[in-house]
């Protein structure tokens, strides 16, 4: 019996949920992947015997890409029946997702890999990392305390949804990696099902106001078991607002250390801290990014300075990505394409995407055995373009 891979239509999404969540072993809840936005031309199913036995999805999203903004296609939700393993159910997706989202001319998908194993064959590269925290207050002091004008003010719920997103939109040009988020992903982000506490105190939100402008914010919840606060969201535009929403977190009564989910690899908190030696830290792969029309992607992003770079790529889903192509960085633009030139250096479609956002080097990949090129300057060279200011952070989930 054949099975069909096709978009699902309004009257199968109850069903397209429910094999959705058994796919997941029941992991993620029903209820909360009815909350997520859904449009049915962007789903895949499979069907097999009229019942579906794999599903997959694309969210629209617009990121941050060093010096711009690129379409992100947002791959979730990506599931095979334990019955229906190793058919080649799920290469059949991939294949229809990665040619849908070039035909819309969408250059880059993304997804949260469930399975660190599974995605780097389909050319998803680990693109952004974030780490988890935890600090005792006993060890919390700052080195250079900020006493200042501006104050972090407790606000409501529906105070946090008018506030946040400004705050929000001006911090994200300045890591790539950020997502932006529309209305929905507010009102998802925002609520606070008791399912969701785990023992913990409903979201309390907070705000830092310094002279009539609001500069920062964060999202927190107290366990008056543990006497911990966690951290589920800080942002910030200032270092000042950073570091006094930091001391506020610190320094609430009752509870003996703070917890933070995600936060940037590069964070300043380290080297602020008067002993930053006690501050835990543990890393984790967070937003894998693939380059799917290869050409727009690189011409799409802005470069650390000037030159020319041949590359050649191995793609073996996305045929009209494999061979080489020929980069020109100049200041605020950049051109790529096709190329019969010798290639500088070689790698596969996984390992650029990687790359791509600055989250790690080509040096690295190149010790790794993942990066081949004819001698160390030719790294170097490479580097020096695709250097970013800042390490790239995702806080998008989806």
């Amino acid at each position: 019996m054949d099975t069909e891979i096709r978009p699902i239509t309004h009257q199968e999404y109850n069903a397209w949920i429910k094999a959705k969540t058994l796919g997941f072993g029941a992991a993620v809840s029903e209820e909360h992947m009815r909350r997520m936005p859904f449009e049915p031309e962007r789903s895949l199913a499979a069907f097999h015997g009229g019942k579906i036995v794999g599903t997959a999805y694309i969210h629209r999203f617009e990121m941050r890409v060093p010096g711009d903004w690129l379409p992100l296609a947002g791959v979730a939700g990506v599931t095979v029946q334990p019955t229906h393993r190793r058919r080649g159910i799920l290469t059949r997706m991939m294949k229809a997702q990665l040619r849908d989202i070039y035909e819309l001319g969408e250059p880059l998908a993304g997804l949260y890999a469930s399975e660190s194993i599974i995605y780097g064959r389909y050319g998803f590269g680990m693109a952004t990392f974030h780490q988890r925290w935890s600090l005792a207050r006993h060890h919390s002091g700052m080195e250079f305390p900020h006493d200042c004008g501006g104050e972090v003010e407790l606000v409501e719920a529906s105070q946090a949804r008018d506030l946040f997103p400004g705050v929000y939109e001006r911090a994200r040009p300045l890591r790539p990696g950020m997502i932006r988020r529309d209305s929905i992903r507010w009102d998802l982000k925002l609520n606070d099902p008791e399912s969701d506490r785990r023992g913990s105190s409903p979201y309390f939100h907070a705000v830092y106001r310094s002279g009539g402008r609001i500069d920062g914010y964060f999202l927190y919840r107290l366990n008056h078991s543990t006497h911990t606060l966690t951290v589920h969201e800080l942002i910030s535009t200032t270092d000042e607002a950073e570091s006094v929403l930091w001391q506020y977190c610190f320094g609430v009564d009752l509870m003996t250390s703070t917890e933070a989910l995600l936060r940037p690899v590069d964070d300043p908190l380290l080297w602020k801290l008067a002993d930053p030696r006690h501050l835990k830290r543990s890393s984790s792969d967070d937003l894998w990014v693939r380059l799917v029309n290869l050409p727009m992607a690189l011409s799409g992003r802005s470069y650390a300075g000037e030159g020319r770079l041949v590359v050649e790529v191995t793609d073996s889903y996305c045929p009209w990505n494999q061979g080489r192509f020929e980069l020109l960085a100049t200041p605020g633009k950049a051109e790529c394409r096709s190329t019969a030139a010798a290639a500088d250096l070689a790698l596969s479609v996984a390992d650029l995407g990687a790359v791509y956002l600055g989250g790690v080097s080509f040096r690295t990949l190149w010790h790794a055995g993942r990066v081949k090129a004819d001698d160390s300057n030719t790294i170097q060279r490479a580097d020096a373009l695709f250097a970013t200011k800042f390490q790239p952070w995702c806080t998008v989930d989806f």
